[in-house]
């Protein structure tokens, strides 16, 4: 036991000091993320990727019991004066923290570090930004989503059909980008829908990335329209890009890469939702109004989280209100963004239209 209890101390100790050089480096961090992350992540989203279930979703399960059967595990040896099943069962708890924390530390945290994406895209800064530029290219992919919305094929409840292989749709969309974004290169696990869709719903999440796994999850009801650049997003989670806005923002560009009209159109309706967002915050009342009245009935009823049909049951079943649960979600990702340095939360998600205007500067790819 005290061999255990050593080797889990040393493993932390050696975690944090990893943690505290991601901090102090960026340098050491972009070196992590290209050439030991980039490949170790291969091998196991791969393992992962084998399997038709989500293994992250399991886990989480299985956590979720041993943490209610740990306590009872300890009454019961208290009980029995079982010193060995105490120390055994403490044993075990502590190392599934450890692994936590070691995949947590090596999957997500040290890639908070990195170089940011508006770094490595300069000389464009947030500064020259006009509100002009955002309103021209949302109103370019408001027009762009419009156009596709009447020839893509759909399913005979007229939504959107999507392809059988997003993975290798990201995979060809993903190798168009490797010059600027080389860490991109490779493979790309299946993605996988997540069961638990109702509370997914509830915390207003359509996809979900589990660092001890590295498996791109999403939520099963979510509305097909929004499911490739939901996909993408994970995957680029998945390829090291941790931080929202700059997986957003990749997974756009990807979905714009596609040969896959479905595809394209996803991302010009994530494109369309953060710029006409930003636009709102700062473009005159009559740009907005433009920009409404050019948005289709059809781009807006492919554009929703999920169907009304399934939000009623989710609203009917829910035993915690879906306002509360809202909140609790937005509470997390914000304080987990800011533990991990990015100081403004979970506004740092309107960096992507930062982003889409660097590199629209450098590419010209909205014209």
């Amino acid at each position: 036991m005290k061999k255990h209890i050593a080797a889990q101390a040393v493993i932390t100790a050696l975690l944090i000091i990893i943690n505290g050089l991601s901090w102090l480096s960026a340098a050491a961090a972009d070196f992590y993320h290209r050439h030991i992350y980039h490949h170790a992540a291969g091998v196991m989203s791969r393992i992962c990727g084998a399997v038709p279930f989500s293994v992250g979703e399991v886990m989480i399960m299985l956590g979720i019991l041993i943490l209610v059967l740990f306590p009872v595990l300890l009454i019961i040896s208290a009980v029995r004066g079982n010193r060995k099943l105490r120390r055994m069962s403490t044993v075990i708890f502590c190392g599934i923290l450890v692994f936590i924390f070691m995949t947590e530390t090596l999957n997500c945290f040290v890639l908070y570090h990195t170089t940011e994406l508006t770094d490595r895209l300069s000389p464009y800064s947030t500064s020259d930004m006009t509100t002009d530029e955002v309103v021209d290219m949302c109103a370019k992919m408001i027009e762009r989503a419009n156009a596709l919305a009447p020839v893509i094929d759909r399913d005979d409840k007229g939504r959107p059909a999507l392809p059988d292989d997003l993975a290798g749709e990201a995979e060809a969309a993903f190798s168009r980008m490797t010059d600027d974004f080389p860490e991109l290169a490779g493979y790309c696990t299946p993605p996988k829908k997540i069961q638990s869709s109702m509370i997914m719903t509830q915390f207003d999440l359509q996809g979900i990335f589990f660092p001890f796994s590295l498996e791109a999850n999403y939520n099963a009801e979510l509305s097909p329209a929004r499911v490739p650049s939901t996909v993408f997003h994970e995957l680029c989670h998945v390829k090291g890009f941790i931080r929202e806005d700059e997986a957003n923002f990749l997974a756009a560009v990807a979905c714009m890469k596609s040969d896959e009209p479905v595809v394209r159109y996803s991302g010009y309706i994530i494109c369309m939702n953060y710029l006409y967002g930003e636009a709102v915050r700062y473009a005159s009342e009559e740009d907005i109004y433009m920009l409404r009245s050019l948005l289709t009935s059809q781009v807006a009823k492919d554009n929703t989280f999920v169907s009304e049909e399934y939000m009623k049951q989710v609203e009917e079943k829910a035993v915690v209100s879906t306002e509360v649960m809202n909140e609790v979600a937005d509470t997390a990702i914000d304080t987990t963004l800011r533990v991990n340095g990015i100081s403004d939360g979970s506004k740092s998600y309107g960096r992507m239209v930062t982003l889409l205007l660097m590199y629209d500067s450098r590419m010209g790819y909205a014209e």
